[in-house]
């Protein structure tokens, strides 16, 4: 799909990730170091992003789980039968992702427990934003808008406000916030707050909720636009330096343990 200013809904991934602009993860790459994110492996079939998409499927548009995904067979591949009737459900799979059994079981308590956030008919789900940032295409896909406000859902190890807060930095999830604020608003839409529902990936599935302050917002759009800075300076040199980009860094006493 080629890309377009505006406001997409019920694209699947593939054309999502067909679209020719950077996205918010790129951001966060790109200021950490452009050699790497310019040199990065392809890892869009990774297990961590498979589990990261049925979980979404199932929590926001679990109508659509078995258009997209299909479970697969409790077959021995190792016997001839079982190879028969695993190529057999293989050649019926056509579009669709397979799953396993015990991954859709997981999802399904895990969005249980946190059944009071499913998203109503009035919000909108997995919107696909398109835009532009000091002329680089942009793109995002929205877990869901209130009409008023932004929620992203993370799956991770520790959901306590200490672990999350952590996650935040390890992750630059301030960065993700503050570009998709930045995106709906650009797109005329209105974007009070972000929210993070953090939910535990491990039985009993505790989860937290949690919000950025104004001031974390804007160091996140700061961050941002020094990652865009980076990104296209890069690109107009077709220079992409790793850490080092004064040659050589001095680290001082007080810096060692």
């Amino acid at each position: 799909m080629d890309f377009k200013v505006g406001v997409y809904e019920d694209l699947d991934y593939e054309t999502y990730a067909s679209i020719p602009a950077w996205r918010s993860h790129d951001l966060t790459e790109l200021i950490k170091c452009p050699y790497s994110w310019r040199n990065k492996r392809d890892i869009s079939d990774s297990p961590a992003l498979h589990e990261g998409r049925v979980q979404h499927t199932v929590f926001l548009e679990l109508h659509k789980f078995f258009d997209e995904f299909a479970i697969e067979p409790a077959v021995d591949k190792r016997t001839k039968a079982g190879k028969a009737e695993y190529a057999e459900w293989l050649e019926d799979l056509g579009d669709r992702t397979p799953c396993k059994q015990d991954l859709y079981d997981v999802c399904i308590e895990r969005r249980e427990v946190v059944k009071d956030f499913i998203p109503t008919d009035d919000h909108k789900v997995e919107l696909t934003l398109c835009f532009e940032w000091h002329g680089q295409p942009c793109k995002g896909k929205l877990d869901w808008w209130t009409g008023t406000d932004v929620w992203d859902l993370k799956t991770c190890r520790d959901a306590s406000p200490s672990g999350f807060r952590s996650a935040i930095n390890n992750f630059r999830y301030y960065q993700q916030a503050a570009y998709y604020l930045t995106a709906v608003r650009a797109l005329g839409m209105r974007a009070d707050r972000f929210y993070f529902l953090a939910q535990e990936k491990a039985h009993p599935y505790p989860y937290g909720v949690y919000t950025l302050s104004d001031e974390a917002i804007e160091y996140g759009i700061a961050k941002n636009e020094q990652a865009l800075a980076i990104g296209l300076d890069c690109t107009e040199r077709d220079e992409w330096l790793p850490f080092n980009r004064d040659q050589y860094v001095e680290f001082g006493i007080d810096e060692l343990r």
